[in-house]
Formats: C-alpha cells, structure tokens, sequence
C-alpha cells in the first residue's frame, strides 16, 4: 500500500501497529540478553559449579523460550515495518543513509542473534556436564564461554537498537 492522501491514515494506524509488534518483542530479548549476560551469569559463576547447573537446569528452557520468540518476532515485524515504510524498499536500502542504517541495525541483530544461540548450546552442555562430572576445570571452560559469547550477543543487539534508533536522524 502505497501512502497518499486517502489512506494516510490507514498506513499511520498500520505503521504504529507494526512499530509496536517490532519494538515490544525487541524489548523483552535485548533486556532479557543484557540481564542474563551481565547480571545472572557473573552473580552464578560467583557462587560455584554447584549451585550454576541446577539453577541453569531450570532457567535455560523458558530463558530461551522467550529470547527465541521475542527475537524472531522482533526481525519478522521489523522486515514487515521496512518493507511498509518505504517504497521502493531496495532503492532507499543501498541509497539513503536511512536504509543503509536499518540494513546494518538487522545486520548486528542477526549477528547478536547467532552469538545468543551459541551461548545457549554451551548452557545446554553446563546442564549435562555438571550433573554427570567432577571435573571443574572442564565445567569452568563452559561456563566462561557461554558468558563469553553471552556478552557479546547482548552487545550486538544493543547496537542493533541504536543503529536503528539513529537511522532516521543521519
């Protein structure tokens, strides 16, 4: 749908809509990365191998649960919002520094995204590891590379956000 006089109104109530479904979802999976990476991670590596893996046990299932959900509704409603917004899409991406912005802002998100899932998956191993061994330089490792790579999701979702909180403005 193209905007004109007609149906401006209908485009704006779509657009808010959109923006909405895009910017609620982002809120939930970049707070929920940030707090887990720089909150629940140190506070659990702090206490010990023997406390971080039932705790773990309990908290991955939901904790990605909602992270996945809220990603992947986060980039559908924000594809959706890109292509409504601008017409011709392909044009304004590689021609205005609004488009290159919004393109790099996905970019970092799918980057941020990826690193999320592979902090995940060493979760995953933490949780079979340390029910089964007593080997705490191993479980350690774990430990220190799911943060690792915890920290750097948060990192590129958060320069997702401002890549695209900026894009209109440069």
């Amino acid at each position: 749908m193209v905007c004109n006089a007609e149906n401006e109104s209908a485009v704006n109530a779509e657009i808010i809509f959109l923006r909405l479904l895009h910017i609620l979802p982002g809120v939930i999976w970049v707070g929920g990365i940030i707090f887990f990476a720089f909150v629940l991670q140190p506070a659990l590596l702090k206490t010990g191998s023997e406390h971080f893996g039932p705790v773990m046990q309990k908290l991955v299932k939901p904790m990605q649960a909602l992270i996945h959900s809220s990603a992947w509704m986060t980039m559908i409603f924000g594809l959706a919002m890109a292509f409504r917004v601008r017409d011709p899409l392909f044009d304004f991406l590689w021609s205005t520094n609004w488009g290159i912005a919004i393109f790099l802002g996905f970019v970092t998100a799918v980057v941020g995204y990826g690193l999320g899932v592979i902090s995940g998956r060493y979760s995953k191993k933490i949780i079979g590891v340390s029910a089964g061994t007593s080997d705490e330089s191993g479980l350690r490792n774990l430990q220190n590379r799911a943060a690792v790579f915890s920290k750097m999701s948060a990192l590129f979702v958060v320069l997702s956000v401002v890549t695209m909180a900026i894009a209109q403005h440069i």
